[in-house]
């Protein structure tokens, strides 16, 4: 089978990306990263801003595409509603330059939905984070606090989707990290499992 290079996009203004390298049923991680908060420019009002703003993304997007020289895209769909008005529509304007590089070089694209994804690569929480979260609730519930501890008086949150995607892409991709992907990689790790996700698909798994 021809080898195929995968690079996965979580896009936004802080795109998380994957490149992954499979010549059938074999999969490798080849190039990951995120690429650093771009903010808003401030010499022009709106919609000014969002303009230079959207093409600094881009650009940026594009230098990870040129490094990697993929041989298909696997984009993250963008969701209504799921962000604010401004954040949406950046993300949008990011996504329509990407659309027309895919429509000027003609290459591969394929967009899968959070969702799918998700439930594609097996982001489902275990027993242990439902039990983790019923303390949380319980101890809330029972003190009548916004603040839970557990029994060593240590703070303790809710686990919500974000860990559990943390949590998965650290067992499928862990044996390509020196040590585990964290919270603050959450952008990658979205990245890593829609690249998955697609692997998944096309081989079968």
């Amino acid at each position: 089978m021809k080898e195929e290079r995968i690079l996965s996009l979580d896009m936004s203004s802080k795109t998380g990306y994957a490149l992954l390298v499979s010549d059938g049923p074999d999969i490798r991680l080849e190039s990951f990263g995120q690429i650093p908060q771009i903010h808003e420019p401030t010499e022009f009002p709106y919609p000014e801003s969002f303009i230079d703003w959207a093409y600094q993304c881009y650009g940026k997007i594009l230098e990870i595409i040129k490094q990697t020289a993929p041989t298909v895209l696997v984009i993250e769909e963008t969701s209504a509603g799921s962000k604010g008005v401004y954040t949406q529509k950046i993300l949008e304007w990011i996504h329509f330059l990407v659309a027309k590089f895919i429509k000027e070089t003609k290459i591969k694209a394929v967009y899968i939905m959070s969702e799918q994804w998700r439930r594609e690569v097996g982001c489902k929480m275990s027993k242990e984070e439902s039990k983790h979260n019923k303390q949380v609730r319980d101890y809330k519930k029972k003190n009548k606090t916004k603040i839970a501890y557990d029994e060593n008086g240590k703070r303790i949150g809710r686990l919500t989707r974000k860990h559990v995607n943390i949590r998965r892409a650290n067992e499928v991709f862990g044996k390509f990290f020196d040590e585990p992907l964290k919270k603050k990689h959450e952008d990658l790790c979205d990245a890593l499992l829609l690249g998955y996700a697609y692997y998944l698909r096309t081989h079968g798994k």
